[in-house]
């Protein structure tokens, strides 16, 4: 049941392994950004890591920090799956030179990101690229919640296994519903607060300890507060911080009043076993 991938950005390998040995209890696979290391030993890290691994080799134009050619940053990810790993993530418009190693037991995950936006319809990326890999990955950046909804959609209609999600704190309830979506392979989450690899993503703790993460599925049902107040927020996550079986999670959401029916409209299309209430100031709106 436990969709948490935690997303690694250290120096070496063996800071690698030491943190997914920590977290191994916590997690059920980890992403390695090799584009954010200093030294990696590939092979050593595939073969003595606690839990299946993505590796991912991120260049500049999809927000990575590679610094070698196209063709070297390929040959890494190339290795890796020589090497057997579970996962590599390729960016959508080089994907094509990995399709002829399709046969080789490492999956390959098709990844777009939009760093300064999500588009209004992310379905048509999704539909283009579900034929050339195994998983479909596409990532966008919320400047409000009611931009999530593009993602949400994209997760609720996937027929085949998928990443999906906003980045920035108006996108973080992407990142703890994602594992209510039968086709959702993971979310995404730091090891510590303090090593975050993308703008909203929460600590591995953060995941388990305040929200349950772990334990959430399609089988949960959804209680989603739309709060007019940080006071009222803080409530709602104290409650679910208490309450947390899986069974339900309880969220709040800091919503604007011209955004509340729309956003509470374009939710419920997307998760059927949600429930929305409100602040008094913003009940009116749903």
């Amino acid at each position: 049941m436990n969709k948490i991938a935690a997303a690694l950005a250290l120096p070496d390998t063996q800071a690698c392994l030491a943190t997914l040995h920590t977290l191994a209890s916590a997690i059920s696979m980890a992403e390695v950004r090799l584009d954010l290391m200093e030294t990696f030993d590939l092979p050593r890290l595939i073969a003595e890591a606690p839990c299946p691994l993505i590796i991912t080799c991120r260049p500049p134009r999809e927000g990575g920090r590679f610094t070698g050619s196209e063709a070297e940053r390929l040959d890494i990810l190339a290795q890796a799956m020589d090497v057997g790993c579970a996962y590599v993530d390729c960016e959508w418009d080089s994907i094509s030179v990995l399709a002829e190693r399709r046969r080789s037991a490492t999956q390959i995950i098709a990844s777009r990101h939009w760093t300064d936006s999500t588009p209004a319809d992310v379905w048509p990326t999704y539909e283009a690229l579900r034929g050339q890999a195994d998983v479909v990955k596409l990532v966008g950046l919320a400047a409000r919640p009611i931009d999530t909804l593009p993602i949400f959609h994209f997760l609720r209609r996937a027929t085949s296994p998928v990443i999906g999600m906003a980045m920035g704190q108006a996108g973080q309830l992407t990142r703890l519903l994602a594992p209510c979506f039968p086709q959702s392979l993971l979310t995404y989450a730091a090891p510590s607060a303090a090593a975050i690899t993308a703008p909203g993503q929460l600590s591995v703790r953060e995941m388990t300890e305040t929200y349950h993460v772990d334990l959430l599925g399609p089988h949960t049902a959804v209680h989603l507060h739309f709060c007019a107040t940080d006071a009222s927020a803080q409530a709602v996550l104290e409650q679910n911080r208490r309450d947390g079986s899986g069974e339900a999670i309880g969220l709040p959401l800091l919503v604007a009043h011209e955004e509340a029916a729309p956003l509470a409209e374009g939710l419920r299309a997307c998760l059927p076993r949600l429930i929305i209430t409100a602040d008094p100031a913003l009940a009116e709106k749903l």
